[in-house]
């Protein structure tokens, strides 16, 4: 039986420091599910790692990954364990992730070097993706043909180009910036999803969150996050 959230919050949240607690319901209350990041065919850890944690800290719940000749692999080291508060959706192939993405209902906004387009032209107030390519080649030709928009950073120094964390974090920072300003909201969560989503960071948080929960009588511990908004 699945843990209906607002029980297992009323169990849980009594558990925790009350800063703890504030911090988790702001983060739940600002996440984003109408933005996401898609990663295709990285190859180093440490940089699929720093992808995703700044994903986490600039408050976008699910980042898309296509795994490709190699799965995507993240440094634990560098994610500090942050993967645990984000949705990681493998895709085996670029097609897969495209059509999944378009049947959610998404656009989707190709980070290419040297493009005229900048994030700021973008349209983020519907639901968008960001496309980031692997260190060594950027996005493929097929992923940079299915984008919608093809964008860069404007660079005004004699270098021409980033590391791909700090370009991936970049992106990510403004994007969501754009979203928010664009919602005029700090998160685009329903009430029920940001319940939802409070209720999973709580048991995440709370060591023997589910034997805390089968005792209280509000299920098994399993939680099931049912996105709402966006």
């Amino acid at each position: 039986m699945v843990t209906d959230p607002a029980r297992a919050c009323a169990a849980l949240g009594p558990l925790l420091l009350d800063d703890r607690r504030a911090r988790i319901d702001a983060a739940a209350a600002s996440r984003l599910h109408g933005l996401r990041v898609m990663i295709e065919n990285l190859h180093d850890p440490h940089n699929g790692a720093a992808v995703l944690r700044s994903a986490e800290a600039f408050g976008i719940q699910r980042v898309d990954v296509i795994d490709g000749s190699k799965p995507f692999r993240f440094s634990s080291t560098v994610t500090q364990g942050c993967e645990k508060w984000l949705d990681v959706v493998r895709h085996r192939t670029l097609a897969a992730a495209i059509a999944t993405l378009r049947a959610d209902g998404f656009v989707l906004y190709a980070a290419v070097p040297d493009a005229s387009a900048v994030l700021e032209e973008l349209d983020f107030a519907r639901p968008a993706a960001v496309l980031v390519g692997n260190e060594h080649e950027g996005l493929s030709a097929q992923a940079i043909a299915a984008a919608d928009v093809c964008f860069g950073i404007p660079m005004y120094g004699m270098t021409r180009s980033l590391n791909l964390s700090v370009a991936a974090a970049l992106t990510i920072e403004r994007a969501a910036s754009l979203r928010r300003r664009a919602l005029g909201a700090p998160g685009d969560l329903d009430a029920a999803a940001v319940l939802a989503l409070r209720a999973r960071f709580y048991a995440a948080s709370v060591r023997g969150a589910a034997a805390v929960l089968a005792r209280s009588g509000g299920g098994d511990g399993k939680l099931d996050f049912k996105m709402g908004g966006g």
